[in-house]
């Protein structure tokens, strides 16, 4: 299972990653995409309405580009206001018909650290990993080196 922001080359990256670093282990493939729900920003139903088709737009895009090169693929969207929390329930729901699920993010690493870029960047996989660690499910954070 595999958790994407958008199709993007972040979320191709850590799929090609999977694919590259473990080889055939991993035949089937499942992504979800949390669309995040900006109370601040908020500005009406219908905007939720179009989050809602962006995010099952991009996760079917994964599908497909999955599907025509051999893969059994499936897709997951939904939108909230908490990624973690989010991801959590579908991890539940997931395991229960993939009690083997691996679950996959991936992380954006750069050649030099420094505090402006830890707090431009998202850590919220980090998060995501440890919460589900805490409960017994496996979670790979794959570099994406930028």
């Amino acid at each position: 299972m595999l958790v994407v922001n958008g199709f993007n080359g972040m979320g191709l990256h850590t799929l090609f990653g999977i694919i590259r670093l473990f080889g055939g282990a991993f035949k089937n493939f499942i992504f979800l995409e949390v669309g995040v729900v900006d109370a601040g920003n908020f500005k009406g139903v219908h905007e939720v309405e179009n989050l809602e088709s962006n995010v099952k737009t991009d996760v079917k895009r994964y599908v497909d580009f999955m599907q025509k090169n051999g893969y059994y693929a499936e897709g997951m969207s939904v939108v909230g206001v908490d990624v973690v929390e989010e991801v959590n329930q579908a991890a539940a729901e997931i395991l229960n018909r993939f009690p083997n699920a691996v679950f996959f993010g991936g992380q954006l690493i750069f050649p030099k650290d420094s505090f402006m870029l830890r707090f431009l960047h998202n850590y919220t996989v980090f998060a995501l990993q440890k919460r589900l660690y805490r409960q017994g499910i496996p979670f790979v954070i794959l570099p994406i080196r930028v």
